[in-house]
């Protein structure tokens, strides 16, 4: 996610949360509207806080199963190509990305 992204999500959220903020304080009477606010707005930051976490994960989680599926290592002592720690053929655990 590049710097305008980032800031322009957090923008979106910002502004989704004041807009419930003041819908509340025009709709609601006085005394009750005041907790209400701040309750919706906390709330909001909350899912916020949630949803971009979420996201963060799926990316990560995204990034992680392409890089394992495109790396092969091949044990240096005989050639293998293998995943595992060790080499199944001959036990040596040298090996390289190939």
């Amino acid at each position: 996610m590049s710097g305008q992204e980032y800031l322009s999500q957090h923008l979106l959220w910002i502004g989704v949360s004041l807009g419930i903020v003041f819908a509340i304080l025009s709709y609601v009477p006085f005394p009750f509207s005041i907790p209400f606010a701040i309750a919706s707005f906390f709330f909001i930051f909350y899912l916020r806080k949630r949803v971009i976490k979420r996201i963060k994960n799926k990316t990560i989680m995204f990034r992680s199963s392409n890089n394992n599926q495109s790396l092969n290592y091949y044990c240096m002592a005989c050639g293998t190509k293998h995943n595992d720690a060790a080499c199944p053929k001959c036990g040596s655990k040298a090996k390289r990305v190939g």
